[in-house]
């Protein structure tokens, strides 16, 4: 894709994710149970692919009731393929946040979105979102289509969301070591991760 089609492909992305957001009611439903941020590409204006990330705060971090309220809310006022639930206070991940998950599966313009939407508590809430605010004011001062050039393809790779091919990877590498292109972020991957790309 050309720097042009990447910047097109990116914003009607963004406009669609908007109209599920606010036209279709998603963040104001989210906002009635408590305090709640869109985070990830949308906010930070680099998207490649339907993907939404979500943090809400909860009046109680592991109040699993509560969070199957909304996810129930949730499934009847959209058209949902798939919700997946996860308690990651038990599950303790490597890399994962300490938090309550739905991973939904959203049909939307005929197209399928990926929501991920996580409910921490208070504390938690805070400091995850300190963290995601100190990485947009680093990433404004950075090309929007650098970072397309090397998320589009990446993106698209089914290894995508693991260990090493994701979206954190691709901020560090280009905030950290100023890699600006698919090539050296590969060089970046197989000198980080010690991986032949």
């Amino acid at each position: 894709m050309t720097d042009k089609d990447l910047i097109t492909h990116s914003n009607q992305l963004q406009e669609e994710a908007s109209s599920i957001l606010n036209r279709e009611g998603l963040l104001p439903l989210l906002c009635s149970y408590g305090s709640t941020r869109v985070i990830g590409s949308y906010t930070l204006n680099t998207m490649t692919w339907p993907d939404i990330d979500i943090s809400m705060e909860l009046p109680n971090g592991q109040d699993i009731d509560l969070f199957f309220e909304i996810g129930k809310t949730i499934a009847s006022k959209f058209q949902i393929m798939k919700m997946s639930y996860s308690n990651h206070y038990i599950r303790n991940f490597p890399g994962f946040d300490h938090g309550l998950y739905w991973g939904i599966q959203l049909l939307y313009a005929d197209t399928q979105w990926k929501v991920d939407l996580w409910g921490y508590d208070k504390q938690s809430y805070k400091t995850h979102m300190s963290d995601f605010d100190e990485l947009h004011k680093e990433l404004l001062v950075i090309d929007r289509t650098t970072i397309l050039r090397i998320k589009h393809p990446i993106s698209h790779r089914p290894d995508y969301r693991g260990d090493i091919y994701n979206s954190m990877s691709i901020y560090k590498a280009v905030l950290n070591d100023g890699v600006s292109s698919l090539k050296e972020f590969e060089t970046w991957i197989e000198r980080n991760f010690n991986v032949k790309t």
